[in-house]
């Protein structure tokens, strides 16, 4: 009896063991599966990713022609009432994007990039006389552009931190020239002409990788001919910025 009660008691041992190592086993898998997948340093590189990105625009093309155009609308009210005329151009503004993209691999990645890149304003400015004594005047021509980017991007990564990347796309834009004459602080007239056309658009850069999900973009756009030249114009322009990539 003595003997059958030990044996059933080492048993009754063994079979708590067990089941003490099976629920550890399976406690320690639930624990795994719990953790956040940790992304390898390959896959890293891939999958969906998004942009925010904020530069500044450069537009390069010659502004003589434009400057012309604004001095010419002030004098056309009345040579004799133009006083103090100068002209001036600013060719830079603050652009930026919102890129969503998608890299099949640690090379090859798509974007489709909301851009707006900002405007560049050529000003007339002169005291105009309308018989009442000398008022201050300006006529402004203004050039907006922005657009839907679709891009190829071809990357070179150095290391784990650092890589280099070229861009070729296409920019669907849509840009806009405004006229505009104010007296004396007061909208005085008022035009516009609006155009679309399909760009080319080069760029490059550099990424530096700071995490598992986040990276800093430093680009160079070039941007020619944007705008339709029989309706808004054409204009040459650059785009320099920085930019934070975050993957999902």
């Amino acid at each position: 009896y003595r003997a059958a009660n030990v044996r059933g008691a080492v048993t009754m041992k063994n079979t708590s063991v067990v089941l003490l190592a099976d629920l550890a086993v399976g406690l320690a898998g639930f624990a795994e599966a719990a953790k956040p997948k940790k992304r390898t340093r390959n896959a890293n590189r891939v999958g969906p990713y998004a942009v925010g990105f904020v530069g500044q625009t450069t537009y390069t093309s010659d502004a003589t022609e434009d400057e012309e155009l604004a001095a010419d609308i002030l004098l056309s009210i009345g040579p004799d009432a133009v006083q103090n005329l100068s002209v001036s151009t600013e060719d830079s503004d603050i652009g930026y994007q919102a890129a969503f993209g998608f890299r099949f691999n640690r090379y090859l990645p798509t974007e489709l990039s909301p851009v707006q890149l900002g405007e560049t304003v050529s000003t007339a400015r002169a005291d105009m006389d309308f018989g009442t004594g000398l008022l201050p005047s300006k006529a402004e021509l203004s050039f907006t552009v922005g657009g839907p980017l679709v891009s190829i991007v071809g990357i070179l990564p150095v290391n784990d931190r650092l890589e280099f990347f070229a861009r070729a796309g296409y920019l669907f834009s849509s840009s806009k020239r405004e006229v505009q004459l104010r007296v004396d602080g007061d909208n005085a007239g008022f035009g516009s002409a609006k155009g679309d056309s399909q760009d080319v658009v080069y760029g490059a850069g550099a990424a530096f990788h700071f995490g598992q999900v986040y990276s800093l973009r430093l680009e160079y756009l070039q941007l020619d001919d944007l705008g339709d030249a029989r309706r808004s114009g054409n204009e040459d322009a650059n785009m320099i910025g920085l930019g934070l990539v975050v993957r999902f």
